[in-house]
């Protein structure tokens, strides 16, 4: 699982993924739209602003001034794929004052208002407009509050009653859509910053559950070929261990070939399940696969339970992880597994006990080894059965088993 993400396609087919890095990359784009476009819209004008200037050079001067500062700052954010930094765009929003208030004296009066040859407010919108996805308030508002000063400096001279409600809409206009561009900007910042978020405890959580899987898949199989080692092994212990190496070994060969992969548990045999078993002709096969430890098995009080395939291959897989347990580590000279359920009619219950009389220890929940934790409790969960671990050193470990029928 990795964490890139579907790309949103942006305008004429440009690709841009969801991610904050994405999110970035828009802006960058719809920076360079606004800036690009703004210049594109001064153009047309410029013969007839030169022509009405007080002064050619200077209004020259000043347009290129503008349009220079706009290109540069598209070519900036389309190859960085960002919007400027709170530094630069604070030079950008003094630049953009000062060609407003340069406005004031290359551009006519009555051309300041509503025309493209006084193109400075609408120049100074693009810059607001560019300057919303900066990560700095104090800088974003820094900007808006200089841009507009020099907005109003520049439209004041032109006021008059018949001008008054468009030079109050066209410094509104500046204000709101800074405003709400603003809060736009931050608010889809935040829900990229939290998909990638997502996305890493997603893929977090991928990753603990395929280490779960890898542990239930090898961690008998680690145990048997440890045993298997063992010098002092006597003969039917060691084809005992065989046996269970080749369905260990199966069980891993099926992990890695990536069988069942939706299924927190993985069959040891690799083949299709065998449907519903009782519960004593369940563990009962486990037991005959440990015909070497000294076991002593009483399940008939529980033969009116019936276990579906899945739930059947997790506690054989289970049953055989604590056999193997005290095989390796308990010393045992008694292991007695008992089954008991509930009459008939009754709410389903049962009980799977299996106690041994060896070394015992000293139960920690939070210190539980892989085995005990994941291959026997968390894998019969899912299946609705629980377990819980009683032991005291010298005197033995019992583990239970208890489930419920499920009609």
């Amino acid at each position: 699982m990795g964490n890139e993400t579907e790309p949103a396609t942006v305008g004429a087919g440009v690709k841009v993924p969801t991610t904050a890095a994405g999110t970035d990359r828009a802006f960058a784009l719809l920076i360079l739209g606004m800036r690009l476009g703004t210049v594109v819209q001064m153009a047309p004008s410029l013969p007839q602003g030169l022509s009405e200037s007080p002064t050619r050079l200077g209004y020259l001067l000043v347009w290129l001034l503008a349009a220079g500062t706009a290109t540069v700052v598209s070519v900036v954010v389309w190859r960085s794929g960002r919007p400027l930094s709170p530094r630069w765009y604070l030079v950008d929003a003094a630049i953009c004052s000062l060609v407003v208030l340069l406005g004031l004296v290359v551009v006519p009066e009555q051309v300041r208002l509503g025309t493209w040859v006084g193109y400075q407010p609408a120049y100074a919108l693009s810059v607001v407009c560019s300057g919303v996805a900066v990560r700095s308030n104090r800088a974003w508002l820094a900007a808006l509050v200089a841009v507009v000063a020099a907005d109003v400096a520049y439209l004041l001279p032109t006021l008059s009653t018949d001008t008054a409600a468009t030079l109050l809409g066209n410094v509104l206009t500046l204000v709101v859509l800074a405003g709400v561009g603003r809060w736009v900007a931050l608010y889809i910042r935040r829900i990229a910053e939290d998909g990638d978020r997502a996305r890493a405890q997603a893929l977090d959580l991928g990753r603990r559950e395929e280490e779960r899987r890898a542990q239930l898949a090898i961690h008998n199989g680690a145990a048997v070929i440890r045993m298997l080692g063992d010098p002092a092994l006597d003969d039917r212990a060691r084809f005992m261990l065989q046996e269970e190496a080749q369905r260990e070994a199966r069980r891993m060969r099926s992990y890695l070939r990536g069988r069942d992969h939706t299924d927190p548990f993985l069959s040891a045999s690799g083949a299709a399940p065998a449907g519903p078993v009782s519960l004593p002709h369940a563990v009962g096969r486990v037991c005959d696969r440990f015909g070497d430890l000294p076991l002593h098995a009483t399940l008939d009080l529980a033969d009116t339970v019936v276990l579906d395939d899945t739930a059947a291959e997790a506690l054989d897989h289970a049953l055989a992880s604590v056999l193997l347990n005290v095989r390796d580590h308990s010393r045992a000279e008694t292991v007695v597994i008992h089954a008991d359920a509930e009459e008939p009619g009754g709410d389903g219950a049962w009980v799977l006990t299996v106690h041994d009389d060896g070394v015992g220890f000293t139960p920690d929940p939070e210190q539980l080894g892989v085995g005990l934790r994941e291959v026997v409790i968390n894998q019969l969960r899912p299946h609705g059965m629980e377990v819980e671990v009683s032991s005291t050193p010298g005197l033995g470990t019992t583990v239970t088993i208890s489930g419920r029928v499920v009609t």
